[in-house]
């Protein structure tokens, strides 16, 4: 472990530089009480407009309280199933990613400290921490605590907390600045540089505050919430039959009270005993159309969020749109996971890659290794394949085993059972060539009867590449007489004369044998 006696010339993302080492006490731990609790009173429960615009309003003002912000923006991912399953599908998104970690050069050290940060990202603590920091999508911020452990040799990371961001603030002059929460302190107390990793997507220009996805999906979860409930009391009301008694004239107190009960035992116990005088009837609801309006616009809001969230509809609702729409939203949900990606490797990269380097190896000379979270791009392997057979049998050549990995295939073993090419008349592979000599010239074609008219192909651009030998004598005559005429009457009136001068007997001996080896190739696939 290099002992790090001097200031660092790494800074975090305040600008400050980095200590001689790093802080080894947890220093964000939850309290029981206090404001650093993680206890905290609903606010979903009976949310109103006028509550949710003032908890939006307060969250947003300079040094203003974020506490029920953020309490509710956690409350809808806990009470509303569609965004739940949207924004962690965004969120596994990254999770599922590979990280990858490139040295900055290949020298034995540089490969070394990238071996080491490898063995960093590859533990399961990371990979949970990047679950956790994907938590600023919805509240706008994020922040994981690195608990330094020293020993003899190195500096290790051995754990990585997620803090609630109810623990942070914001400083009241920018607004950027994340600050610890401290009783007694309104204005709470800087975090210590190489120990916490903050994660702010940029999502929108502004404050960090004011870019979370809860900010907009409170607005949906709340006027769907109204609409559910709305739903539930007409079904309450309409959704049940009505069960209607009805007596003769003349009844008596007691057969009144005798069919009142015998209605009210209907729903409970499903059976009664009246009076063969008595009448009961059951009225069932026909009110369908109205709760149609409900389901409609419950859908329509999560559309709303689905759009919010993962920036398309189709990958959730399969009604939304056919297969070409579903690719273009496809295209629209990787563009979204590569930016995220590339923003949370560049969160890693400055909070705890630089770091971990530099309190372990010092300053590296050639400079720090990169981690990168690459989304991988699906391939549409038959046009990969067109494209590499028309190449391979035009003479390129593509190695095997290169062109395997991207298929996806395995090297095969010496004593593995391997598929062949079909054999058989008129069929043979590409490699099989055969020279053709005719009129004085030789060329090389590939019999390979799968590749329809790939030869002739192949012949006419071989041969149109012999151009410059045969053209000049035909187009250089009609060049100079155009260069001497001063009128177009004039060119048309010279040109039988500068015909007499273009020599064509190149050109006619091109065709010729070109022709013959066409025809040979012809006879060769008959």
């Amino acid at each position: 472990m290099t002992d790090t006696t001097t200031t660092s010339t790494i800074v975090d993302q305040y600008g400050r530089p980095l200590p001689k080492r790093p802080e080894p006490r947890e220093v964000a731990a939850p309290t029981l009480t206090g404001v650093r609790s993680i206890w905290n009173e609903p606010v979903a429960s009976g949310l109103t407009p006028q509550r949710l615009a003032r908890v939006l309003r307060q969250s947003a003002e300079p040094g203003g309280d974020t506490h029920e912000y953020l309490t509710l923006a956690e409350e809808i991912e806990e009470r509303e199933p569609h965004y739940r399953s949207v924004i962690t599908t965004r969120k596994l998104a990254l999770r599922a990613i590979v990280p990858v970690v490139e040295a900055a050069s290949t020298e034995k050290a540089d490969v070394e400290i990238a071996d080491a940060v490898r063995h960093l990202v590859e533990t399961p603590a990371f990979r949970s921490a990047i679950l956790d920091l994907c938590d600023g999508f919805s509240k706008g911020y994020s922040a994981v605590e690195m608990m330094w452990q020293t020993s003899a040799s190195a500096w290790s990371i051995n754990a990585l907390k997620w803090r609630d961001p109810r623990m942070f603030q914001f400083d009241r002059v920018t607004g950027m600045e994340l600050r610890l929460r401290e009783d007694g302190n309104i204005d709470g107390v800087p975090l210590p540089p190489a120990k916490f990793i903050v994660h702010v997507p940029k999502l929108k220009s502004g404050l960090p505050i004011r870019s979370g996805l809860a900010r907009v999906a409170m607005w949906m979860f709340m006027l769907k919430s109204f609409s559910m409930k709305d739903w539930m009391n007409f079904l309450d009301v309409y959704g049940i039959p009505w069960r209607i008694g009805k007596w003769h004239l003349g009844a008596s107190k007691d057969d009144k009270s005798a069919l009142l009960r015998a209605v009210a035992n209907i729903a409970s116990d499903g059976a009664a005993i009246i009076p063969q005088a008595m009448i009961i009837e059951l009225l069932e609801a026909k009110g369908s159309k109205q709760t149609d309006a409900f389901e409609k616009l419950c859908r329509y809001l999560d559309l709303l969020m689905s759009k919010l969230v993962l920036g398309q509809t189709t990958t959730v609702d399969a009604v939304s749109g056919g297969h070409a729409v579903s690719k273009e939203h496809q295209e629209v949900r990787r563009e979204i996971a590569t930016a995220d990606a590339d923003e949370l490797a560049a969160t890693l990269q400055r909070d705890m890659v630089e770091p971990f380097v530099f309190y372990n190896y010092g300053m590296p000379k050639n400079g720090m290794p990169l981690i990168t979270l690459p989304v991988s791009q699906p391939e549409d392997l038959k046009a990969m394949m067109d494209v590499v057979t028309a190449f391979v049998d035009r003479g390129g050549r593509i190695s095997e085993a290169e062109l395997r990995d991207r298929i996806g295939f395995s090297d095969p073993g010496d004593d593995e059972a391997v598929l062949s090419p079909r054999t058989g008349a008129g069929v043979a592979s590409a490699q099989n060539r055969m020279r053709c000599v005719s009129c004085g010239g030789t060329h090389a074609v590939s019999l390979n009867r799968d590749a329809g008219l790939g030869n002739v192909d192949q012949l006419a651009e071989d041969y149109a590449s012999e151009w410059r030998e045969v053209l000049p004598p035909i187009v250089d005559p009609l060049i100079a007489l155009a260069r001497e005429c001063s009128s177009f009457e004039e060119l048309m009136q010279k040109l039988p004369q500068a015909a007499k001068t273009m020599d064509s007997s190149q050109l006619e001996n091109l065709m010729a044998r070109a022709t013959a080896i066409a025809r040979g190739l012809g006879d060769v696939d008959a």
